[in-house]
């Protein structure tokens, strides 16, 4: 075949098929070279269109002319984890021995309302009826054991009204995401011993509890984040800044990298000992 000799709509179509046959190549291309990145490297991206609804009057007419101009803005990832951690942080608080002269670290805990209700493992607490805070911003309190929830393996406990700097008690309170977990979603706990770190991953499963009374058990998330990077009372997230799980001792015998629903923070008729005097 002569190109040269070919008319004008000859010459239009062959360009046309041309095109075809490149972008389906380009797009088989793409998505091989996706399927072939690690995980680490492949982060999803939301697109979030922004609708913007003008009203324009001409001269000399009384109608009026609606445009409508959509502008696409990209969300990565890597940016709603970082706003998720700066959200949740002010919320997590560490747990340290109160009968001593040298503090030890006992494991973290969540801050439930702004009075200074705290949740935390159980196992973190052990039989302590007490135990000195540590807010982010430096402030220490002591807080008091009200209940134990045997099923969950969760400790709560009210906080004093004043530090132990003699300053009254200011406590953000986390935002609990009941029910918002849901397999491959990515998720972030928090590690933070001295400092805040955190470690990223994905749901991998969620295990139903079987319950022998009559109120349901809360389920376990199973994560792949290492368990090394999981503390006691040790808090998952996800991209919104919500709380969708925390480490307790009965979540780590399914796997170290496993947490308890949030369902169980927000459950207020729970199976209490005794509160502590």
């Amino acid at each position: 075949m002569d190109i040269e000799r070919l008319s004008k709509s000859q010459t239009i179509l062959l360009t046309l098929l041309i095109s075809f046959v490149t972008s389906i190549a380009t797009g088989i291309v793409t998505v091989s070279l996706m399927e072939q990145a690690p995980p680490s490297i492949s982060q999803s991206v939301n697109r979030i269109v922004e609708r913007t609804v003008e009203r324009v009057v001409p001269s000399g007419q009384s109608a009026a002319t609606v445009v409508t101009r959509e502008k696409t803005i990209v969300v990565k990832e890597s940016d709603l984890i970082s706003e998720a951690v700066a959200q949740t942080t002010p919320s997590i608080v560490r747990l340290y021995t109160s009968n001593s002269e040298t503090p030890v670290l006992m494991g973290l805990g969540i801050v439930l309302d702004a009075s200074g209700s705290i949740a935390s493992d159980t196992e973190a607490m052990g039989d302590s009826a007490d135990a000195i805070v540590e807010f982010q911003d430096g402030s220490h309190v002591r807080a008091f054991v009200t209940a134990r929830d045997r099923d969950s393996n969760l400790v709560f406990m009210q906080s004093a009204t004043t530090t132990t700097e003699g300053k009254p008690l200011v406590a953000k309170p986390a935002v609990i995401g009941a029910g918002s977990a849901n397999l491959g979603q990515t998720v972030i706990a928090l590690v933070n011993k001295s400092r805040v770190r955190i470690a990223q991953g994905i749901i991998t499963d969620i295990i139903p509890r079987k319950s022998s009374g009559s109120s349901p058990l809360s389920d376990i998330i199973e994560t792949n984040i290492p368990g090394e990077s999981v503390m006691p009372g040790g808090v998952l997230i996800n991209t919104d800044g919500e709380i969708i799980g925390i480490s307790t001792s009965a979540s780590r015998m399914q796997s170290a990298g496993s947490f308890m629903s949030s369902s169980a923070l927000i459950k207020r008729s729970l199976p209490a000992d005794k509160p502590a005097q």
